[in-house]
């Protein structure tokens, strides 16, 4: 099971929001490179990223942090956050991003996340941020038009890489994961799914490691790390070989 420190953006700063909540911002690094170098110290081999002023309003200035991270460390990242164009996908993978998770543009148009799937097979998932069962979009500000089964019915025939499963419910507020929900749909779909939301302390961690032969292949931890509630080097002990 593969541990994926996280790193939000905001205004070239690395951030953590409570449930989406752009107005309950708080900021951890001032210098996400910094940041980045200090979870690849402590073993990490996996870094998730997302830009979210390009996830709530399709424009940012954060390029040039994610070109930084990529030139200067060996993280394999996975990258989300206003990415709405096959051209843009392109031009991400072509800094050498390992993957490219869209959300609101493919959720919203069912019919481009198929065009991604085709001209970039396994390397485009699918982010479904979820609050009571609505998936939502534009920076977890508004509801989908389309519905969870439905959009992850579609997305289980294309030659996706997988889903990034959120419960906005969970997330930001150390309260332990949705194993439930995300376990639902690992066991229903013929792709891996990556957990991310609430993860707490380093027993969520463990509990989640036992449910890996269920399809959850990953999980993403925020919060908790950069309040030293969970330490990247335990988790790595605890989830094992890192190399995805």
């Amino acid at each position: 099971m593969i541990f994926y420190p996280a790193i939000d953006l905001i205004n070239k700063q690395c951030v953590r929001l409570e449930k989406g909540d752009y107005s309950k911002k708080t900021i951890f690094n001032e210098d996400p490179l910094t940041q980045a170098k200090i979870f690849e110290s402590d073993g990490c081999s996996w870094l998730h990223v997302v830009d979210l002023d390009a996830a709530k309003n399709g424009k940012s200035e954060n390029g040039s942090v994610l070109f930084d991270i990529k030139m200067n460390t060996n993280l394999k990242i996975q990258f989300g956050g206003g990415i709405r164009s096959v051209e843009k996908i392109k031009e991400i993978i072509e800094l050498g991003i390992d993957r490219v998770i869209l959300g609101t543009a493919a959720i919203q148009d069912l019919s481009f996340l198929e065009k991604a799937a085709q001209n970039f097979p396994n390397k485009v998932w699918l982010g479904a941020d979820v609050l009571d069962g609505d998936i939502k979009v534009h920076g977890w500000t508004k509801n989908s038009e389309n519905d969870l089964n439905s959009v992850l019915d579609f997305a289980s025939q294309l030659s996706i890489g997988g889903t990034i499963l959120t419960d906005i419910n969970k997330d930001g507020m150390m309260q332990g994961p949705n194993i439930e929900m995300t376990v639902k749909i690992a066991q229903k779909y013929n792709f891996p799914v990556i957990l991310s939301g609430g993860i707490s302390n380093i027993k969520d961690i463990i509990k989640l490691k036992k449910f890996e032969s269920e399809g959850i292949s990953g999980l993403i931890c925020g919060r908790a790390l950069y309040d030293n509630k969970v330490s990247a080097k335990e988790a790595l002990k605890i989830l094992g070989y890192q190399n995805a």
